[in-house]
This record gives structure tokens, C-alpha cells and sequence, in this order.
């Protein structure tokens, strides 16, 4: 009895310790008040002794709860204890009820006390403020109904979804701002979204809280009248993919969606010429895109852009679609619950505006891509926890490498990586800390003995990979070869075997040099300036470096007589590198860099590169580079070189054109296009990757000469070779094969989408009148390329061709082994 008698002190005390504590009851007002209920089991047996902490323990919920305005507590149909509160004065009153007439409320909640046998001991009864006017039905529903079943997603973010067993989401939030003016509890129920509208429609759950509108569903149940919440809509593609921004463009493609989404519907019911790719989830549909088992995929814009960062999705990209307006969210009932729905429509009606923009800044600020980003939503509790705990990301850099990197006179951190370091920042959260140091080597060798964490320009290499993890690249430039003005035009490095090469010290160009080229002479310099003044003074033949810094160096100093000769193969990728033991680091790095987006990257080169691009460049210089053109590298270099002098003469222009493309249609000429061929052969064999080929004549073309004679047979050709490239991607390549062929190169492409789009061609071609209201048709062979080499590969379109010439021509064929 003693040892009973003990445990109730004890456990009294720590009901009083309960009370006194204001920081134990959550944001749920049911669950707490199902606490409140537990507690004072302890307290009502004897509750003449336990007056003053079962007081104490009410004036906590009055504290936290402005709409609690009584209590009652009975046992046996005896009033126990009550309680009621008038503005900031609160009243105890022992045998007696709450005066309900006083207060004006009908709006109640009861909960059984039970005891640890399980027994019930009382009954506590909550009431509420009448901020709401319910009907006697309602209030009556309400009562009855204890807990509301409301489905969870799986994979809705940020609206409505479930991470490691947390139900979390916008519309999770908002549905318990509704749970707590209510007093109701709320229950979660996992499952897919087919499965929800069914056990909608069965009333096994209660409402749906996010769901889209549509007349097909509105013929199953009741919706609210207003949308809760707006979002507009996109269309998802990986990035080598065209600009698309119609359904209609996507027609003849693959198309990942949820199956039993609106999404899902819409395409399915409106576009028949869309291929669609059923998916669970959201997930499952953008991984869909990604993974290239779909084209494209169609939803809300916040979804698409939450899911992409989240997973680290880099190879894809969201653009609007122009078919749709903004949808909303709706919270769906069963047919027949007219109650609920009114019910629900009237407790919207009390969230308050405060309560909204903090929602709103919970979870839309960090939806919108790159615009603002937050620790939280970027990482995990994990990753968030070392970034607290360390505060701010040690970094050391290259002190002199202009345009990249360089500290000032004023010790500030300048050029292109720190302006990417300071987006990267801003998007991300992460604060950074420069230590300073003399150079690149002291650089490299305080990440080593752990002074800073990591390098935020660094290339990866065999000897760093021993004590360096690197994240992804997020800027790749060309190297190039500087040499005196008198020398020839250098198109391999491998014409510098017996010359002496400078390369700057412990760049990893240097050292992916000297490893693929051992037996040439590299000379080590300083930096860029010490690279140019050797090379002034015959100390080095030719100097390599990337070509914004050669440009820059070139364009402020005082150094003359210089010129960018050639270009090598290997590039250079900026990449950011950690302590090998720093893992979790690697991992931040990496998902903060893809905060930073394609657009932001450009902007950030733009203003840099364009002091490069404005500055006078010597034509000669160019004239003399024009004359050596030999490969397609030194048309890529003579392109940027093109582009960075506004004043280059029509001489280097006309040269540069001709050099590349057909003179009648201004495609790409045969040589080009053996060229390309051969590069992306090469990839597709490195890569794994498919590519398709498709041969296309214009069909009876000797005809239209014949009639009305060579000029309009050329006005033919121009146009028929607007109409191909206004109709192809961005990333395929299009050239006039010879007299009226043409061949279209399709990186990345499979034969049914290479005869998709041959088909697309075929029938827009056919409906256009060209020059003098002329119709024309043309035929197609399509292949894709298989393991056999280049040239195979175009005699078997070509007998795709022949086949399709052969087949009463406006046709398309595809070469079958």
C-alpha cells in the first residue's frame, strides 16, 4: 500500500511539473487535449486534494489555446470540477457544470478518462468559443466524429507526401490549421492516388485534401467551392531536349504521367498523339524522363521543380506550358457528405492571413527554383546538422587566375568562380569562409594539412584523387595554344613534340598533359602572365591555358605579338573539390551546385566573358587563323574567337561560312557533316547512347527544273531547308548531302523517334506550298546506327531511301536488316 500510495505522489509530481511547463503541448489541440485527459486520471480519484493541480494544469491550456473558453470534468454523471475563462480571467468551481448558456457555445468535445485497468473514471468535456456558426447537424456530426481519415501521398511534394514515416506537405499543414479549429483528430492514410478515389467514393476515407477539378471527377464527388491553393503547370524534359512549350509540339513523343492524376487524364482524353508512359508517382514519372524511357512529363510547376532538386535530377529542365492556366487544389468529399463539406468550408474561412504567408514561406519561397533556397530544403537533417554545427565552409583558392579567381587589393574574392561561389551561397544557404593564402601550391597544400575544406576551382586528377573527393563540373573551357604571331597555325599538339610547351604549375592541365604526352618537353610557369612573358622572350615555344584566360591576360597586359594559334582536345572543367574524409561535405557541394541553374551560370560568364568579347582583337591575327582551317576544333575556336571581336572584317566572315556550310542554303555542307558524323559515331560508341540517321529527297526534283527552270529549283531548296530545321532539335544537325538530298544527324535518338520525326517532316512538307505556290513531297530513309561504322551506316539509309523512291515516293522507310 505504501509503495502505492509513493507511485501517486510521484506521478502527481510529475503531473505538476507537466503543468508548470508550457512548452510540452504541440500544435495539435485533439492530441493534447487526449494528454490532458490522460493526465487527470491521475488526478480525479481524489480530486479534493488535487484542486490546485488540476487548476494549474487548465490555466496551461487556456495559455495556449485562445478558443478554449471551459471544462468540465465528470464522473458518474457527477460534475466534478469545472472550469471557465472570461477575456484573461479564469474561474474554478468545484461540483458544479459550465455555464453553456452564459457563454453562448455549443461547440464542445469529450474525451473518457480511463484508468491503467483500462476502466473509464470520468469524462473531461473541452468547450470552445462559437467563432463558427454550425448548425445543430454539424455540431452533431461533429461530436460523433472522432477522427477524420484523410489520404497521404506518397510522392507529392512539396503539397502532400511522406519522408521516413513523416507526413508532411502544404496541404498537410493547412489541413491541420483546419484539424485544430475543428478540435478534431486527423488520421493519415497511405496508399496510391487510383486507390484514394476509391475508398473516397466507398467513404473508407473522409475527404481528399489536394486534388485537382475536373468535370469527370465532379460526376464522382463534392469539391469545395474555392481552391485553397494555385499553382501553374509545366512541361519537363532533360535539357538536350528542344524548347517546348504546347502539347501539340509534343505530339509523336513519350510522355511519362501518374496514372489517375488530372494530368494523366488530360493527355490521355485531349492529345491521342501523344505516346504516354504510365508511372506510381511522381517520382517514378520525372526519374521516367530522366532515365530517357519518356520524352517529357506534365504537371504542376512546384512539384517538378521541388522533385528535381530534391533528387538531384541534373540532366533536366521545366518550361511553361502556354495550353493550361494556373489549377488549384480542392479538398473532394464523398457524393453524399453535403455535412463534412460545409463543415470544412466554414473552418477555411477562420485561417488567417498571417497564417497563410507563413505557409506560403514554409513551402512555395523554396519551390521556386534557385530564387530562394533554404538549408532545409536542399539537404537532410543530417547534412543541415554539419552545416550548423561547422557554421561556415573553410575555402582556399587560387589567388591570381584571372577571370576565375583572384583576391584584390582589398583582400576581396573576385572573378568568375567567386561570383558562382556567391550564388551558390545565396541559393544554398551555406556560408563560406575565405582563407587567404600566396598562391595556387600553398592553396593545395592547406587543404591537405586540413587549414581549409575545400577548393572551389580545382580539376580532377589521378594524384589529387588520392587525398581530394570532387563533386560534379558545373563549368567546362577549352584549352587552347598561344604562340608568337610569326609561327604557322599549330592544329594538333602533337606537331609540339620537339618544342618547348609551358603549362602553369600544379594546374591539372599540366599534369593530364604530361601524362598523356610523356615524352614532350612542358615547361612549368608561375601563372598565366609569367606563361605569356616566356613565350615573348622564346623561353617556350607555345603556351596552352584556357581560352578566357589567355584572352583576358592577352587583352590587359602589355604584353604584344601574342596570338591564340590552335586547340587542344582536352578541356577544362571546374569542379569543387573536398578533404578525401569529408564525405557528407561532397555530398552538400554536389546538391548545392545544382541550386545553381543553367540560366544563372550564363549570367554570371556573361559578365565577365563580355569584357573579353568587347575588347579590339587584331584581324590580321584572324586572317591568318582563317587560312589554316583544317578541322572542326579550329572552327569551334574560331567561332569564339568570332564572336569576342564585333569589328572582325566581311573577309574572315565570308571565309569562316563558306568553310562550314552550303552556299545556296546556309545548312551545313558535306564535309561538316562528315565531320559531326564521325564525332557523335564516336560518342555513341563511348557512351552507349543511340543515334539515327535520316536521308531525305525531295521527290521529282528534276522536274521543277525542267519547268520552270534552275533559279526557282534553287528558291525550292531554300525553303525546303527552312521548313527541315524550323522542325528539328536544337542538339540534331541538319546539311545538304548533295543536289536535292539533305541528312539530318539525331544524337540521342532511337529509330522509332528518328521515324517519328520522318514522318512529321514527310507530312509538313507535303501541306506547305513552297516558292510560286508549288507543292513538293519527298521520300525518307531512316536508320539507326548500330555497331558497323560510319559509312555503312548511310548506305543503309540510303537503301532506306531507295526503298522509299521505289514505294511511289512521300513516304518514309527505315532500314531493315
Amino acid at each position: 500500500m505504501k509503495t502505492i500510495i509513493l507511485l501517486l505522489i510521484f506521478l502527481i509530481l510529475q503531473v505538476s511539473s507537466f503543468a508548470t511547463n508550457t512548452y510540452s503541448l504541440n500544435n495539435n489541440i485533439k492530441s493534447n487535449i487526449d494528454t490532458l485527459a490522460n493526465q487527470l486520471k491521475y488526478l480525479t480519484s481524489n480530486y479534493d486534494k488535487n484542486e490546485k493541480e488540476i487548476s494549474d494544469l487548465l490555466r496551461l491550456y487556456y495559455d495556449n489555446y485562445e478558443n478554449i473558453i471551459g471544462f468540465e470534468i465528470k464522473k458518474d454523471k457527477k460534475y466534478l470540477f469545472s472550469s471557465s475563462r472570461n477575456d484573461d480571467a479564469m474561474s474554478f468551481f468545484k461540483d458544479k457544470p459550465f455555464d453553456k448558456a452564459l457563454y453562448k457555445t455549443s461547440h464542445f468535445y469529450t474525451k473518457d478518462i480511463i484508468n491503467d485497468k483500462d476502466e473509464k473514471i470520468g469524462e473531461l468535456i473541452v468547450y470552445f468559443k462559437e467563432i463558427i456558426k454550425f448548425t445543430s447537424e454539424e455540431l452533431k456530426y461533429l461530436e460523433n466524429k472522432k477522427v477524420l481519415k484523410i489520404q497521404n501521398d506518397s510522392n507529392l511534394p512539396p503539397y502532400n507526401f511522406n519522408e521516413d514515416g513523416i507526413v508532411k506537405g502544404y496541404s498537410i499543414d493547412y489541413m491541420n490549421l483546419i484539424a485544430n479549429i475543428l478540435a478534431i483528430e486527423i488520421k493519415y492514410v497511405q496508399g496510391n492516388w487510383d486507390d484514394f478515389m476509391n475508398m473516397l467514393e466507398n467513404n473508407e476515407i473522409d475527404l481528399m485534401a489536394n486534388i485537382l477539378k475536373s468535370k469527370k471527377r465532379e460526376e464522382r464527388f463534392l469539391f469545395t467551392h474555392d481552391s485553397y491553393v494555385s499553382s501553374p503547370l509545366a512541361i519537363l524534359t532533360r535539357i538536350d531536349h528542344k524548347e517546348v512549350h504546347t502539347f501539340k509540339e509534343l505530339e509523336g513523343e513519350t510522355v511519362a504521367l501518374v496514372k489517375g492524376y488530372h494530368s494523366y487524364d488530360r493527355v490521355k482524353s485531349n492529345y491521342p498523339k501523344i505516346n504516354i508512359y504510365p508511372t506510381k508517382n511522381t517520382y517514378e514519372m520525372i526519374n521516367a524522363v530522366s532515365t530517357n524511357k519518356a520524352d517529357a512529363s506534365y504537371g504542376l510547376k512546384s512539384v517538378l521543380d521541388y522533385n528535381i532538386n530534391k533528387h538531384l535530377f541534373t540532366n533536366l529542365k521545366t518550361m511553361k506550358n502556354t495550353d493550361d492556366k494556373e489549377l488549384g487544389f480542392y479538398f473532394a468529399f464523398n457524393k453524399d457528405n453535403y455535412i463534412l463539406k460545409n463543415i470544412i468550408e466554414k473552418a477555411q474561412k477562420q485561417i488567417s492571413k498571417e497564417e497563410l504567408k507563413n505557409l506560403n514561406l514554409k513551402w512555395f519561397k523554396k519551390a521556386k527554383v534557385t530564387k530562394i533556397r533554404s538549408k532545409d530544403y536542399l539537404f537532410t537533417k543530417e547534412e543541415v546538422d554539419y552545416l550548423n554545427k561547422v557554421k561556415k565552409v573553410k575555402m582556399c583558392v587560387d589567388p591570381n587566375y584571372l577571370p576565375y579567381e583572384y583576391i584584390n587589393n582589398e583582400e576581396r574574392y573576385v572573378g568568375i568562380i567567386a561570383n558562382f561561389i556567391k550564388k551558390l551561397s545565396k541559393n544554398s544557404g551555406i556560408n563560406f569562409e575565405l582563407i587567404k593564402t600566396s598562391s595556387w601550391s600553398e592553396s593545395l597544400e592547406a587543404i591537405k594539412e586540413g587549414r581549409c575544406d575545400i577548393l572551389p576551382n580545382t580539376g580532377q586528377t589521378i594524384s589529387r584523387e588520392k587525398y581530394l573527393n570532387f563533386t560534379q563540373d558545373y563549368f567546362t573551357f577549352s584549352n587552347v595554344i598561344a604562340t608568337k604571331d610569326n609561327k604557322i597555325f599549330i592544329d594538333s599538339i602533337e606537331k609540339l613534340k620537339d618544342k618547348k610547351i609551358g603549362v602553369i604549375k600544379n594546374y591539372s592541365i599540366a599534369e593530364r598533359l604530361r601524362y598523356r604526352y610523356p615524352d614532350f618537353n612542358f615547361i612549368t610557369v608561375e601563372n598565366t602572365l609569367d606563361g605569356l612573358k616566356k613565350l615573348k622572350d622564346d623561353k617556350i615555344y607555345a603556351f596552352v591555358d584556357t581560352f578566357p584566360s589567355l584572352a583576358y591576360n592577352m587583352q590587359n597586359s602589355s604584353i604584344t605579338g601574342i596570338k591564340i594559334s590552335g586547340k587542344i582536345s582536352i578541356s577544362s572543367s571546374s569542379k569543387i573539390a573536398i578533404r578525401k574524409d569529408n564525405i557528407i561535405l561532397q555530398k552538400i557541394m554536389n546538391k548545392a551546385i545544382n541550386s545553381v541553374k543553367p540560366h544563372e551560370k550564363e549570367e554570371l560568364l556573361n559578365r565577365w566573358l563580355t569584357v573579353i568579347k568587347e575588347e579590339k582583337i587584331d584581324t590580321e591575327l584572324l586572317i591568318k587563323i582563317v587560312s589554316f582551317i583544317v578541322l572542326i576544333s579550329l572552327l569551334i575556336i574560331l567561332f569564339i574567337i568570332y564572336k569576342s571581336n564585333r569589328k572582325l572584317n566581311i573577309l574572315n566572315k565570308k571565309l569562316e561560312i563558306l568553310s562550314q556550310t552550303d552556299k545556296l542554303t546556309s545548312l551545313y555542307n558535306r564535309t561538316k557533316l562528315d565531320m559531326i558524323l564521325e564525332f557523335e559515331f564516336k560518342n555513341k560508341k563511348r557512351y552507349k547512347k543511340p543515334l539515327s540517321l535520316i536521308i531525305i529527297d525531295i521527290d521529282h526534283f528534276k522536274r521543277i527544273n525542267d519547268t520552270y527552270g534552275h533559279l526557282v529549283g534553287d528558291k525550292i531548296l531554300v525553303e525546303f531547308s527552312n521548313i527541315i530545321k524550323a522542325n528539328i532539335r536544337e542538339t540534331d544537325f541538319i546539311g545538304r548531302w548533295g543536289g536535292e538530298e539533305f541528312l539530318v544527324i539525331l544524337p540521342f535518338t532511337k529509330e522509332k523517334d528518328a521515324y517519328n520525326l520522318a514522318s512529321k517532316l514527310r507530312k509538313v512538307i507535303a501541306k506547305k506550298p513552297l516558292y510560286k505556290n508549288i507543292n513538293v513531297t519527298a521520300s525518307f530513309g531512316v536508320v539507326e546506327c548500330k555497331d558497323s561504322a560510319c559509312n555503312k551506316a548511310l548506305l543503309h539509309a540510303d537503301k532506306a531511301l531507295y526503298e522509299a523512291k521505289n514505294s511511289n515516293r512521300n513516304c518514309v522507310k527505315v532500314f531493315v536488316d
